[in-house]
């Protein structure tokens, strides 16, 4: 089959790779729909701890069962499917505290920009679901990247009536909103350094974009907001700039979540005082749980969660690196692969 290999930062080849072989746990699917994602893109520009090249990549996706397992239930070929990338082990102390994205075993699945891919027996199991009629196969593989917002939301607990803002609206900011906006935010600002973004956030319902390049974001939100900033700031652009300015975008007692990450061993310097004598709450978050990946699947099934608003094209996979290089450029929010697409 044909796949992408990660070779090296900055150096992605097409090859002929072999079909893989299922075990009696798993499936093999035939990928339709594969998004670029700012993982890949982080992962494309300077590696990932997870990815030994060389390696398959990739890890949003949705397809056709091909073939099943002997021991599998409740799948059969021919069903149109989605998969969380990851599953927990069930078994370790943060699984038992019903902290699954932290798990100490936690099993990641790589590989969707290929024409085949297995999907492990535990994430079968626990985070694989059918698509159902008149649900594109392009909307249903963003459920990986929304399982994680599902998440961070659970922690930061927007309530009727406050007012959010976000740093950062690539595809990952873009669903903050929305999600604020359904949790009943009385008004959600956007700040990119992209116009191609903030317009589509201004289309998703947010009141306010504004372009670092030329208008400072805090000051703008304390002029919307009595001088008082929001009641909750999201980070989501993955950069320390972004994760100072949502700590100064919050009025006392607010709640900031970041979001993106950083490399290892980054570190920025906070005002102390603001946060203990404002009682800031700062929140990290990390991945998702199956719980998260349920209420993903049903957001974007009910059409609650509009995930085609991110998806700007198609390309085919000898293509993946220009879709990449797309998304950095911030021309695009994410683009959908097509494997059989030529």
């Amino acid at each position: 089959m044909r796949a992408v290999v990660y070779v090296a930062p900055k150096h992605l080849e097409v090859r002929e790779v072999p079909l893989p072989r299922i075990g009696p746990e798993e499936l093999l699917v035939k990928v339709r729909a594969a998004t670029t994602c700012g993982t890949d893109l982080k992962t494309y520009e300077r590696g990932y701890h997870l990815l030994k090249p060389p390696c398959l990549f990739g890890h949003e996706f949705s397809g056709d069962v091909v073939e099943v397992g002997s021991d599998v239930e409740g799948f059969k070929p021919g069903m149109r499917v989605v998969s969380h990338n990851s599953a927990p082990c069930q078994r370790c102390f943060y699984c038992k505290n019903e902290q699954q994205n932290l798990c100490d075993d936690l099993l990641f699945n790589f590989g969707t920009y290929a024409e085949y891919i297995v999907v492990p027996g535990p994430i079968v199991r626990l985070n694989t679901f059918v698509i159902p009629e008149g649900i594109s196969y392009a909307r249903m593989s963003i459920l990986e990247p929304l399982v994680s917002v599902v998440h961070g939301q659970r922690i930061i607990k927007i309530q009727p009536g406050e007012r959010v803002a976000i740093i950062g609206v690539g595809p990952i900011g873009l669903m903050h909103t929305q999600m604020a906006l359904r949790s009943g935010a009385s008004k959600v600002i956007t700040a990119d350094l992209h116009d191609a973004r903030l317009s589509v956030a201004a289309g998703l319902g947010a009141a306010k974009t504004i372009n670092p390049t030329r208008d400072d974001p805090v000051s703008v939100i304390m002029d919307m907001t009595d001088g008082r900033g929001v009641d909750v700031a999201i980070e989501s652009a993955g950069t320390k700039e972004a994760w100072l300015t949502a700590v100064k975008a919050v009025r006392k007692g607010g709640r900031v979540l970041w979001f993106g990450g950083l490399k290892k061993d980054t570190y920025v310097d906070l005002d102390t005082y603001g946060i203990h004598y404002g009682e800031l709450s700062l929140h990290g978050t990390f991945h998702g749980t199956p719980l998260d990946a349920q209420r993903s699947y049903e957001l974007i099934t009910s059409g609650v969660i509009d995930t085609q608003a991110l998806i700007s094209g198609e390309l085919p996979l000898e293509r993946v690196e220009d879709a990449l290089n797309m998304m950095k450029r911030g021309e695009v929010v994410k683009m959908v692969i097509d494997p059989g697409r030529k």
